[in-house]
């Protein structure tokens, strides 16, 4: 049986002088997205493909997952 994850952002920074496309993740979302990647494996989780919004803050979420999950 195939599963859906939908994950969202890692937590973002709210500067007022980039558009919400551009906004990046703040250090929680950086250490957060990371966490949470490396929970579901260590849950026997599998994700076998990734699609991202290219929004900033969702690329920099997915790809942390891509990497702790080993498909970057």
């Amino acid at each position: 049986m195939k599963t859906l994850f939908l994950v969202r952002h890692a937590k973002s920074d709210h500067s007022f002088d980039l558009t919400d496309f551009e906004r990046p993740l703040n250090e929680r979302g950086h250490a957060d997205a990371p966490k949470v990647a490396r929970a579901l494996v260590d849950k026997g989780f599998r994700i076998d493909h990734f699609i991202s919004s290219p929004a900033k803050r969702a690329l920099t979420t997915c790809r942390y997952f891509a990497e702790i999950f080993g498909n970057s």
